[in-house]
């Protein structure tokens, strides 16, 4: 019960920065043509974490795409 209370709030905090932070952060700070392009998936995949928020057992393999896209991402 606590785990997916926890999972709950970092799926939310996640979902609300990559839906509402990180366009006006890379809009602003740089200047490549391809950055608008990434930062619409990156909305799109918080706006999915948001609504896995209600059921994350049944948003499984959603939540592990997420994780693994960030991690190539970061690497």
């Amino acid at each position: 019960m606590r785990q997916e209370r926890v999972l709950k709030i970092v799926l939310l905090v996640v979902g609300l920065l990559f839906t509402a932070g990180v366009i006006p952060l890379t809009m602003f700070f740089s200047r490549e043509p391809a950055v608008p392009m990434m930062m619409s998936i990156y909305v799109t995949l918080g706006l999915f974490l948001l609504l896995a928020v209600r059921n994350p057992a049944a948003n499984r393999s959603l939540i592990a795409f997420a994780g693994w896209a960030n991690l190539a991402h970061a690497g």
